[in-house]
């Protein structure tokens, strides 16, 4: 899009399968390029909007099984008329404020928003004041003869495609593609992660965090934990995610941070898919269940 974002292929239907097995959805995108089926110009200042990356489009999971989706479902139990809208694609901070723009211009009356921050890749030094679509269209990587081929084939061969979903179902099959490289093993990565943010970096993903959440009257930040916290190098990933919440709530941001429940639970990467660093259901309920407590019903008029 002018300006650097990137919307969904309006009014079209995919279906996102993981060849591991952590989930096969069908994703539809309304006429304005989001993943929701409601109409931007029937909202009211009473509606929610939910903005943010993947965690937030619902990557790996049915639309209405969503922290959007679940939170509207928990406002209309509780007989509050309110609606949620999700206008979440992937980006970072300043592509959700393109996004916020171009949902109002589109006839979106946000006057309540819920800003998706992923701790694993909205955080980085915003100084530079490019939006993430931008970053990437200026970036030009090389990359390897086998990388080069893969991507060959993922973009051209139906067999390859179908023999990776084959093999990647079994754990040997996926055992072994991963030893030749034609599969990545995520869990290892995040495991051997290491994470250099410094402060300065922080703060500029806090300031432009604040920028963002000035973009509606009232707005709450919703953390999206890095399963990091339980895979790598813990004291750092929780020094990093902890330091980050308390800049924005010294700011005067309100935050929904899902940390502390998933720190409760026996088993907190059951949040996340087995495969995938996204949340599973399980999260998506846990951070909707948050937000209902977190945000207060409407004074009555």
């Amino acid at each position: 899009m002018p300006g650097g974002f990137a919307l969904g292929p309006a009014s079209q239907t995919e279906w996102d399968a993981a060849p591991k097995g952590d989930f096969n959805v069908k994703v539809h995108f309304n006429q304005y390029g989001f993943r929701d089926d409601k109409d931007l110009h029937q909202s009211t200042e009473a509606d929610w909007f939910a903005v943010g990356d993947s965690f937030t489009l619902g990557f790996g999971v049915d639309e209405d099984k969503r922290y959007s989706d679940l939170l509207e479902q928990k406002f209309q139990a509780a007989g509050r008329h309110t609606r949620v809208f999700n206008i979440g694609i992937p980006g970072n901070f300043i592509d959700y404020e393109h996004l916020v723009g171009y949902a109002q211009t589109n006839g979106a009356r946000i006057g309540h928003l819920i800003v998706g921050v992923c701790m694993d890749n909205d955080l980085f030094d915003y100084h530079h004041g490019q939006s993430d679509w931008l970053n990437m269209a200026h970036q030009h990587p090389q990359r390897s003869l086998k990388d080069n081929a893969r991507h060959w084939l993922k973009t051209h061969s139906a067999l390859y495609i179908t023999a990776s979903f084959v093999l990647e179902s079994s754990p040997r099959g996926r055992r072994l593609m991963e030893k030749i490289g034609v599969a990545n093993d995520l869990v290892a990565m995040d495991a051997g992660f290491k994470n250099h943010l410094t402060d300065a970096d922080l703060q500029s993903c806090r300031d432009e965090l604040a920028r963002l959440a000035a973009m509606s009257p009232d707005t709450v930040i919703l953390i999206v934990p890095s399963r990091r916290i339980w895979l790598a190098d813990r004291p750092t990933e929780e020094s990093i995610h902890d330091r980050f919440v308390q800049l924005c709530r010294n700011a005067g941001l309100k935050v929904v941070d899902p940390k502390s429940t998933f720190d409760r639970d026996p088993d907190p990467l059951s949040y996340y898919f087995a495969h995938d660093p996204h949340w599973s259901p399980r999260g998506h309920a846990a951070a909707a269940q948050l937000l209902f407590e977190a945000i207060p019903p409407a004074p009555p008029q």
